[in-house]
């Protein structure tokens, strides 16, 4: 409980970590440790990041470009041409 041992679950809208549970926090603390793993993880996300930006930054250099009939004129283009 939240007084001095005593009471139930709080029931405040969150998960629950077992803060009623005998022995809490101690026997309870894993769940705050990094998993096993997770250097591993975030080494691999960030390489697959570097590489993603890279990726983006090719594609914005070579497609994200005005047409070339776009120009600053006092007309409308649009770039369409009659087929007749």
């Amino acid at each position: 409980g939240w007084i001095n041992g005593v009471g139930g679950c709080p029931n405040v809208g969150g998960i629950c970590i077992g803060c009623t549970m005998p022995g809490f926090p101690d026997k309870f603390m894993p769940f705050m440790d990094e998993p096993p793993g997770g250097h591993v993880s975030a080494a691999a996300s960030g390489v697959y990041g570097s590489v993603i930006r890279r990726l983006r930054n090719f594609t914005a250099k070579t497609a994200d470009k005005e047409p070339k009939w776009r120009t600053r004129t006092d007309t409308i283009k649009t770039g369409y041409r009659p087929p007749w």
